[in-house]
């Protein structure tokens, strides 16, 4: 199994991609910047049925989605050629949760608009979670 990181936030990717991060070891990025926070979770949840897993919750911290536009995912895709271990049914049940929280959320509350230092500052508190749940991987 290899991790990923799957994002729409500019700022994890520019952190992480290519080992452009002072983290020991490098590993892939699925940078999406057109994508919605659901659009994330759908593909996070596409590669767990096939065969991935998720390592950090991707809910995690107290940010809701309604709060800010960017959502980073990280988990564990099997390396190409790697026997098929199945599916993680664990991570099928988080994400399918996270996926109809979001959903409920973005529909039931008024969506905020953001000026462009309220987005960088969002991208780095998505980061720094996205970092921390790195950190403790390792």
């Amino acid at each position: 199994m290899k991790p990923i990181i799957i994002t729409n936030n500019p700022k994890v990717y520019a952190e992480f991609f290519a080992g452009n991060n002072n983290l020991p070891g490098t590993f892939e990025v699925d940078f999406r910047g057109d994508m919605t926070q659901e659009d994330i979770l759908l593909k996070a949840r596409d590669l767990i049925h096939l065969g991935g897993r998720l390592i950090i919750h991707p809910m995690m911290g107290r940010i809701k989605p309604h709060e800010t536009p960017y959502k980073s995912v990280f988990m564990e895709i099997p390396d190409e050629g790697e026997p098929d271990a199945g599916t993680d049914f664990m991570s099928v049940t988080i994400i399918e949760d996270s996926i109809s929280e979001t959903r409920k959320l973005l529909n039931d509350t008024f969506m905020k608009k953001y000026d462009e230092t309220m987005l960088k500052d969002l991208q780095y508190l998505d980061y720094l979670l996205i970092k921390s749940g790195i950190e403790e991987y390792r």
